[in-house]
């Protein structure tokens, strides 16, 4: 751990959460998972081992598929996950400044390796949600 990171606000959130936390699961407590016939019972003795046994079953019945573009997918996939108006999301994006934004672009999609290891290096630690 850096100092970067603990003088950060993601420590910080951190920290505040870990006090919301504490205290939270007493001696016995016990986690569900699911309902009626399928639910699966985990005896844990505090929230982190909650949130594992948890995040572990999640993993165990789920698979993951990473696609770098929409061309890669099979067409029922492409309508579960994209098409299907009852599950898809439109954001409408204004771009305010037209050249600032292509000067961005052309940085971090350019030929250029140099720039767009500066701009990494500079903002990685204000990141959130990558999934490498």
């Amino acid at each position: 751990i850096t100092q970067d990171f603990v003088a950060g606000d993601d420590y910080a959130t951190l920290a505040e959460a870990a006090q919301s936390f504490r205290g939270l699961i007493q001696e016995g407590a016990k986690v569900t998972r699911g309902e009626g016939d399928k639910a699966k019972e985990e005896k844990v003795a505090d929230f982190r081992e909650a949130m594992a046994w948890l995040i572990s079953e999640a993993e165990r019945t789920t698979a993951r598929q990473r696609y770098k573009g929409l061309g890669e997918m099979n067409p029922e996939q492409l309508w579960e996950t994209t098409m299907d108006p009852a599950v898809r999301r439109l954001l409408r994006v204004q771009i305010d400044d037209a050249i600032e934004a292509d000067r961005v672009f052309t940085m971090l999609m350019g030929d250029e390796v140099e720039p767009r290891r500066d701009f990494i290096e500079t903002n990685a630690l204000r990141a959130g949600n990558i999934d490498v």
